[in-house]
């Protein structure tokens, strides 16, 4: 047997047991440690102007100025003009605020979500000067949801395990006295008042909680962020569905979140 055959055997052979290692365990993943002493190589110098609310800022890059939303992470909305103040939300926002406001960030981005999203702004993991992973830090703190957007990001198992501590441990929005967990709204913004209508109006109030529809308004979509399917208002478990939720206004909304239909 010559060389050359030997040699394609062996590496058929190797390719055959990375094929089982890979079935049995599969692709290796890479988790972002919390703290690494210094930013990541590679990361881009930024000084927040601005923080939004719990999971996106305003920086200045140079003489750029850009929007930041940060990867990985979803906290309650607290902005949002078409969705009530929800349970944790301000908290979330003074927490990255503090973290955050008027500091030098280090940027880095992630080639498995793209630069921007759909709303123009700058995707990345943003690292303290001293190499903490401030997404991360939100979510092992109780502060925001481990969020996975349509593809699996880098650092994804490790953002879910640090959630997992902390819904174990009960801390920020997992604790019974704060929110267990579920984003309800507890306070609907002071809006402009609209002129009196004429007719008699026979529709549910925006931002109206029913027992069925909780912890989301009456007419939204539940999304179970463990199971990652979601359930329509007429589907059998929706009522079910209270525990880690996230509210979506339309199919198509769960659907681009990286969830997926119920069949029930």
């Amino acid at each position: 047997m010559s060389y050359r055959s030997i040699t394609r055997r062996i590496r058929g052979v190797g390719a055959i047991a990375l094929l089982g290692a890979i079935l049995m365990h599969g692709w290796p993943a890479v988790a972002a440690p919390q703290h690494r002493g210094a930013p990541p190589t590679g990361s881009i110098r930024a000084f927040v102007t601005k923080v939004v609310d719990g999971d996106t800022i305003h920086v200045r890059i140079g003489t750029t100025n850009e929007t930041v939303r940060l990867i990985g992470i979803d906290t309650p909305e607290v902005v949002d003009p078409r969705k009530p103040v929800q349970c944790y939300g301000r908290e979330a926002s003074a927490r990255t605020k503090a973290l955050l406001d008027q500091q030098t960030v280090y940027l880095q981005a992630d080639s498995t979500q793209g630069d921007r999203d759909r709303y123009g702004r700058l995707l990345r993991y943003v690292w303290s000067a001293n190499g903490v992973d401030t997404n991360l830090l939100l979510i092992s703190d109780g502060y925001a949801f481990e969020y996975t957007y349509a593809l699996p990001y880098r650092a994804q198992l490790a953002y879910k395990a640090a959630q997992s501590s902390a819904r174990s441990a009960q801390r920020g929005l997992w604790s019974p006295s704060t929110c267990a967990g579920v984003v309800v709204a507890t306070k609907t913004r002071t809006a402009t008042k609209s002129p009196t209508p004429t007719r008699t109006a026979t529709a549910t109030p925006a931002g109206t909680v029913s027992a069925a529809s909780a912890p989301c308004s009456v007419g939204q979509i539940k999304g179970n962020r463990t199971s990652m399917i979601y359930h329509l208002p007429s589907g059998a478990y929706y009522a079910k569905t209270k525990l880690s939720v996230q509210c979506f206004d339309s199919e198509r909304a769960a659907l681009l979140a990286g969830y997926r239909r119920s069949t029930r």
